[in-house]
């Protein structure tokens, strides 16, 4: 496990800033295409997602989200997963886990992370530092990991996507992948998250994160993971789709 070992350089206060907009009721499912579990095809699963209230969580005011693989209802029932997120700046703060073992379903088990889930999550949640700050530096973030390889950086890059950038990612020829359909008018987000490398080398970073976001959707639209190759190439080795997205009244 991945520990903070300094503090971030947070964004300076800009004007074009953006983060979700989130109510509880929010629902949303996902698709996710994975590296192979047999050898040949991909992994494809879905998971949806749902905001279930709010908590604080030692001092802080979290929304409660739920991540489900494989059951696209509402349930609350079976095996899951709960996120407590900051709703100031969508830091993971702690995760409840209740799985399946031996035909019972256990749970649940609780992982704290004081400063924030570090590292990339496939098949989980992984957000950057929000709100985006547009205007800042071209370096929008930049923390120092500890980890079990020793110190990494990962350094963050925000910008505004165009409609050419959004379809071109989220045209797929697969017809596993579920599409968004037509985009909104709203205005939409590019981030960029590396790991790896040092502020000051010139070496490539050896993972990346990109996530696509909109103002008019709840989730991130597209979202890949991968490493980066020895010639600087991207070559990604997970990606999502938003498929579906809504709200359940009480």
């Amino acid at each position: 496990m991945q520990i903070l070992a300094a503090t971030a350089l947070l964004p300076s206060l800009g004007v074009a800033q953006y983060k979700p907009r989130w109510h509880v009721g929010d629902w949303w499912i996902v698709k996710e295409q994975g590296p192979s579990l047999t050898g040949r095809d991909p992994h494809w699963q879905t998971d949806r997602y749902d905001v279930l209230g709010t908590q604080d969580v030692e001092g802080q005011d979290c929304f409660v989200l739920q991540q489900k693989t494989g059951d696209t209802t509402a349930s609350r029932d079976g095996e899951r997963f709960l996120y407590y997120i900051r709703t100031d700046n969508w830091r993971v703060i702690r995760m409840e886990t209740y799985l399946s073992r031996a035909g019972k379903l256990r749970g649940p088990g609780v992982s704290n992370y004081p400063e924030g889930m570090s590292g990339f999550h496939p098949f989980g949640v992984w957000f950057p530092l929000f709100p985006l700050d547009i205007a800042a530096a071209h370096d929008s973030a930049f923390h120092i990991y500890a980890g079990t390889y020793g110190a990494q950086d990962l350094r963050q890059f925000a910008s505004i996507a165009d409609s050419a950038l959004m379809n071109r990612y989220l045209s797929d020829p697969n017809p596993e992948a579920g599409r968004p359909g037509r985009l909104g008018a709203g205005k939409m987000f590019s981030v960029l998250s590396e790991m790896g490398a040092s502020r000051e080398s010139t070496v490539v970073p050896s993972v990346y994160n990109l996530q696509l976001w909109s103002t008019d959707y709840p989730w991130r639209l597209y979202e890949e993971e991968g490493q980066y190759t020895i010639d600087g190439n991207r070559q990604s080795n997970w990606r999502t789709w938003l498929i579906a997205w809504g709200h359940s009244g009480k």
